[in-house]
């Protein structure tokens, strides 16, 4: 009986139940973890189907993406509400505006913190984004980030099923090696 308490005691802690764990197969969790690719919390992406290059911000924090519009108008086309915003460029002033039309998929009412803060209405839309050759279509709500510094807000909604964020990087995949980028090796305007 000793010698088993001895032989109990003389292995590592850990060692075998550790080496049993780590051939388990992954659960689901860690399969998709697998899956999504590190971004850092900014990273340029590119608007479908004009290719304009934006520099968007990762927020963990933010439930919806959000999208800096300018002239926001709503309109009926075929019997729906669809929406018109001019998409400017908060960095570059010298990119010209695109205006886009957009269904309207619903209007959303976003809540805020702070004594000075007042709840705001937005639209919705879906817009088609590039990064790192893939396209994913992404629901964005419509305003004016031009107090901000990014013209691109990522939330979760976005990333649950694409990236994880790394706090520390950003742009860990140049914009001007993304095969989003169009062929001729500059982004259209």
């Amino acid at each position: 009986m000793l010698k088993i308490l001895i032989l109990l005691f003389a292995l590592p802690i850990g060692g075998p139940l550790m080496a049993a764990e780590n051939t388990q197969m992954p659960t689901n969790q860690e399969a998709t973890a697998k899956q999504k690719v590190i971004m850092g919390w900014l990273e340029s992406i590119f608007l479908r189907p004009w290719n304009r290059r934006l520099t968007a911000k990762l927020d963990t924090g933010a439930k919806t993406s959000s999208l800096h519009a300018d002239r926001i108008e709503h309109f009926i086309k075929d019997g729906e509400d669809w929406v018109r915003f001019s998409l400017g460029d908060i960095e570059d002033k010298k990119l010209p505006p695109i205006t886009v039309e957009k269904p309207l998929l619903r209007t959303v009412s976003i809540k805020c913190k702070g004594d000075d803060c007042q709840p705001s209405q937005r639209d919705v839309v879906l817009m088609t984004l590039c990064k790192n050759g893939k396209e994913y279509p992404t629901e964005f709500n419509l305003v004016d980030r031009s107090n901000f510094n990014y013209p691109v807000l990522l939330g979760r909604s976005f990333l649950k099923d694409v990236a994880l964020v790394d706090a520390n990087e950003t742009f860990l995949f140049k914009s001007e090696h993304d095969p989003c980028i169009a062929k001729n090796g500059s982004t259209v305007q």
